[in-house]
């Protein structure tokens, strides 16, 4: 079964504090890839692989529900890799009907025929997953999937056995409800943002095993802390885009570490609306 740890690909060299443009945009370039590529274990994450180990075993099907950018695809995805001949992840396009996906999971198990018409994609896909080991189907952005599509991954679960994983938001739940197929679902995991203590420890495995800064910046205590916590709402998403920010525009001033003031001024900014400056000068002059 699958086990979580940082899967750190490729090592970061520590660079001397007075940095050139060239080696400043090569620092950050190599954290952001390892940001992409690296598999950063959190408890949430480590929960989650045991809970699919657990619907494996029992060969049941579930749902993964929680809000963006706290990590589900990459975990999922990272869940696939520690098992690739076994477990079969596809990504459902919007509005995907069954013979899109079932197409697309016929790719994704290297079926030497993935095409052909709707009636004929699921008993071809029932009938090749025990011949082919596949032992579990994940399927995220599970949301955009058609009703015929979430009905015919009913009944490919009852025809072949494999366990199936939903992944999505809440609008899952919602869909699946309406269409009377939540208990064909049934098993919950909550994968919400990071809790307290694991922000911590996550926070702690970034700044050594991915930023490597030639100076410590403790991402895991106080303001610093503060400001990710909330600017970043604990998701794992979020938190990779504005510290890889941080990085590039704390070493463009001189710092070998991540700056408060310069990750205040990046992270108060991430995600915020557009104001026209008429707006924001009327507003401003309201508050004095």
């Amino acid at each position: 079964m699958a086990q979580s740890q940082l899967a750190v690909q490729v090592p970061v060299e520590v660079l001397a504090p007075q940095l050139d443009l060239t080696d400043m945009l090569a620092k950050t370039a190599a954290i952001e890839e390892l940001f992409k590529t690296a598999f950063i274990s959190t408890d949430r994450a480590s929960q989650y692989f045991r809970w699919l180990d657990e619907l494996r075993l029992l060969k049941q099907c579930g749902r993964v529900i929680g809000p963006s950018d706290v990590g589900k695809s990459r975990s999922s995805a990272h869940y696939r890799q520690e098992d690739r001949k076994r477990v079969s992840y596809v990504k459902a396009w919007s509005n995907s009907s069954s013979k899109r996906l079932f197409s697309q999971i016929l790719k994704d198990v290297n079926h030497a025929a993935p095409g052909g018409k709707r009636q004929d994609l699921r008993p071809r896909l029932a009938g090749c997953v025990e011949v082919f080991g596949i032992e579990l189907l994940l399927i995220d952005n599970a949301d955009n999937l058609q009703r015929e599509a979430l009905i015919d991954l009913k009944q490919l679960h009852e025809e072949s056995g494999v366990p199936i994983v939903l992944i999505g938001g809440a609008s899952l739940d919602s869909s699946l409800q309406s269409f009377e197929l939540l208990t064909c679902f049934p098993t919950l995991f909550e994968f919400d943002r990071l809790e307290y203590e694991d922000l911590q420890k996550t926070l702690k495995t970034i700044e050594f095993d991915i930023l490597a800064l030639p100076q410590a910046s403790n991402l895991s205590e106080g303001t610093l802390f503060e400001i990710l916590g909330a600017s970043t709402e604990a998701r794992m998403g979020v938190l990779t885009k504005i510290l890889t920010k941080a990085v590039l525009h704390s070493l463009k001033k001189g710092y070998g570490k991540v700056d408060e003031v310069v990750l205040h001024n990046i992270a108060s900014r991430y995600g915020s609306r557009y104001v026209p400056l008429e707006a924001r000068n009327k507003s401003g002059s309201s508050n004095n």
